[in-house]
């Protein structure tokens, strides 16, 4: 599912939803809700096996509980960004309440990476003013996505095979992809998708460099 060109024209001085132009030929992979054990270590093996680099938005509260793995994310080459710390879903939070929740986060995957996070994805790409302030009072590109998989609504492995060929097929150069590492059918969706992007040329490591140069809206 993708963003409507009338939201993303309104939305886009605030957030990023796809590659800057200089990775048209780019795919980027963006996980949310981990780090999860069990099922990180297989997305983390399966885009080694493609050369992909992405870009895994992580719940504080879950990096509290697998710092390693948070760690181990980095350590293979890709990038943690912020995904709050305790997954709020409020419609229209307290800002300052949300600020601090966002902070938390930040926190830490500081303390299990060494690294404070460049990016953020608010829980369930909900836009709001607080949403909208915070990557700004924290230094963070906002970034969201141009191509939702709605891969959490699937629950059987043949289900979300099929969901990785059609994604494969469906993506676009410049494509941010919105997938979720808290479970395992994301393995074989990966299992599909990733050969299937491969064998249409797509670069799987260089959108994360471009959104990086790119930095903060």
């Amino acid at each position: 599912m993708r963003p409507s060109p009338l939201t993303t024209a309104l939305l886009a001085p605030f957030l990023v939803r796809r590659l800057p132009a200089a990775a048209s030929g780019s795919v980027l992979l963006t996980f949310d809700d981990g780090p999860v054990r069990g099922v990180t270590e297989g997305v983390l093996d399966r885009l080694a096996e493609h050369s992909a680099r992405a870009l895994f938005f992580v719940v504080g509260r879950q990096v509290e509980a697998a710092a390693d793995l948070a760690r181990t994310v980095v350590e293979s080459g890709h990038a943690v960004g912020n995904h709050s710390h305790t997954h709020v879903m409020a419609r229209l939070p307290v800002p300052g309440a949300y600020f601090s929740d966002v902070r938390l986060c930040s926190a830490a995957v500081e303390r299990a990476t060494g690294q404070a996070p460049r990016f953020f994805r608010a829980p369930g790409g909900r836009i709001h003013p607080a949403s909208l302030a915070v990557s700004r009072r924290f230094g963070m590109a906002h970034v969201l996505w141009s191509l939702d998989s709605l891969d959490w609504q699937c629950n059987d492995p043949g289900a979300a095979a099929d969901l990785g060929r059609r994604l494969a097929v469906e993506a676009r150069g410049g494509d941010i992809v919105l997938l979720h590492d808290f479970s395992p059918v994301v393995h074989p969706l990966l299992d599909q998708l990733l050969p299937g992007l491969t064998a249409r040329g797509f670069d799987l490591s260089g959108g994360l460099t471009a959104l990086d140069r790119e930095g903060p809206q």
